[in-house]
């Protein structure tokens, strides 16, 4: 049986993401990320590193979606929402850099006393 994706008026959908767009979205992807994801299957899909995922989990964030002991595991369409509502991108750092100011070089047009 094929999924269509809920009719609506406005395409793409605005408003916080659903079960059932995410169902529909991961639907053809459910031989490479099952309903309950292991560790490495939830990194890939999430773009973090397996050990920034688990020191994530210990921090006490995804926890409608992490299934917590060993191992650690995921039901895969609440880590989506959880991502999507509520998850910082894994590649933004969360204080902006700054450049420190150079420090200026030592007059050298003095000579060192003896």
């Amino acid at each position: 049986m094929k999924q269509t994706p809920p009719q609506s008026s406005s395409f793409p959908p605005s408003g916080p993401l659903t079960m059932e767009e995410v169902q529909i979205a991961l639907a053809p992807l459910a031989d490479q990320y099952p309903p309950i994801l292991s560790l490495p299957q939830a990194a890939a899909l999430s773009h973090y590193t397996p050990g920034s995922l688990k020191k994530i989990v210990s921090q006490g964030r995804f926890l409608d979606s992490a299934i917590r002991g060993r191992p650690l595991r995921f039901w895969r369409d609440r880590f989506v929402l959880e991502i999507a509502h509520n998850a910082t991108s894994p590649r933004r750092s969360a204080k902006p850099f700054k450049e420190e100011p150079k420090a200026t070089p030592p007059d050298i047009t003095e000579t060192p006393k003896r």
